[in-house]
């Protein structure tokens, strides 16, 4: 069939196989070509969709997200034990190691380090984790807010200067060095996409945010006894596990990612306001923690303040992506294969024209399980 949107010819299907395009009514789908109702990389989902797992893990196919999930639940079901139980110590270590572990694993499962796991580990994690050990012992030297064994992230009696240089300054210095690690990659010729340059970018700043909750709590974790009354613990322990590490990851993925993007010559204002997105919304994320814990504010709104900027990180991660996909994964080559979301045999280019998964963001061991359609019809016709 042709394309009604890139009139080229490509297997029937409901998405074209080259531009990604829905070939349905403008009318039904809205802009089918840009197709915002089916996010390219998980196509079940809307773009504007503030959804975790299908964000900042976009390799993985729709069963290994369920897992991960699932796993997610049971680390936060086990921080809400220990801190029930009292332990609180343990509890913060839970909560710093859970996201950047399950990143770890997501690494691991969906391959996207191609052949030299070590060298591409070593320098996102490792080299976030090693940044942030850096950034946050200078930070703790120049200025260290935790007082005592308490609440941890209460400070009484914030001075002016205390609060820009924990609001703002703490937060560009930290967005301006997180990338290095994944800057600095001596093979990143060989992952040319913007998926991976936000992996990579996500990866880089959850080592960071490991790095940063150990370094930073030191003191806390070494003077606190083994068991201690619960008290508030619960609401900094949900900003340790999910908030803290969502936004230093979404934050630094945007803006590597745009690197990426400036790589490939498609740098453009949508890029650029990411790059102030993330900046912003990590000095926004600190500011308006640090006020409202000074003001006494009931720590549920706390956290609120916290979602809505990681959520607002989330989706603009998902429309940089969506597009990035879109633009990039066109040109693939056709390939048999079999689409990890809708588990069809398929013969395909960038998208899968049966669910319109973007082929480009699937698994290392399913793209290098393509076969070329001329090879393959060759070995056909020798039969």
């Amino acid at each position: 069939m042709r394309c009604d949107h890139c009139a080229n010819d490509v297997p029937d299907g409901v998405f074209c196989t080259r531009c990604g395009a829905h070939q349905g009514t403008t009318a039904e789908f809205g802009d089918a070509k840009t197709r915002r109702h089916r996010y390219a990389a998980h196509p079940a989902e809307h773009v504007v969709q503030p959804s975790v797992f299908t964000t900042i893990f976009p390799h993985l196919g729709h069963q290994k997200i369920h897992e991960f999930r699932l796993e997610f639940a049971v680390g936060l079901a086990g921080i809400l034990v220990l801190y029930i139980s009292g332990l609180i110590t343990a509890a913060i270590l839970v909560a710093a190691f859970l996201v950047p572990v399950l990143y770890l694993i997501y690494l691991y499962e969906a391959q996207v380090y191609r052949d030299e796991p070590a060298t591409v580990l070593g320098f996102t994690i490792g080299g976030g984790a090693v940044v942030g050990l850096v950034v946050t012992v200078v930070e703790r030297i120049l200025y260290n807010p935790y007082q005592g064994v308490g609440n941890p992230l209460h400070n009484t009696g914030l001075s002016v200067g205390a609060l820009l240089f924990v609001g703002l300054l703490v937060p560009v210095v930290q967005e301006a060095l997180k990338p290095l690690p994944a800057l600095f990659l001596p093979n990143r010729a060989d992952f040319p996409e913007t998926v991976d340059g936000l992996v990579f970018g996500i990866a880089a700043g959850l080592g960071f945010s490991l790095a940063e909750t150990l370094i930073g709590f030191s003191a806390v974790l070494a003077s606190l006894p083994p068991h201690v009354a619960p008290g508030n613990w619960i609401y900094d322990l949900a900003t340790l596990a999910i908030f803290q590490p969502l936004l230093q990851g979404s934050a630094t993925g945007i803006i590597v990612a745009t690197i990426w993007r400036f790589r490939r010559g498609r740098l453009a204002g949508r890029e650029l306001l990411g790059v102030a997105i993330a900046v912003v919304a990590h000095v926004a994320f600190s500011t308006g923690t640090v006020v409202m814990k000074e003001l006494a504010t009931n720590p549920l709104f706390v956290l609120l303040w916290q979602a809505v900027i990681v959520g607002s990180l989330l989706i603009y991660i998902r429309y940089l992506l969506h597009f990035s996909l879109l633009e990039e994964a066109a040109n693939m080559g056709f390939a048999e294969t079999v689409c990890p979301n809708c588990h069809m045999h398929i013969v395909a280019s960038g998208f899968c024209p049966n669910c319109g998964m973007a082929l480009s963001a699937v698994p290392g061991p399913v793209r290098r399980a393509r076969r070329p359609r001329a090879e393959t019809t060759a070995k056909s016709e020798s039969k």
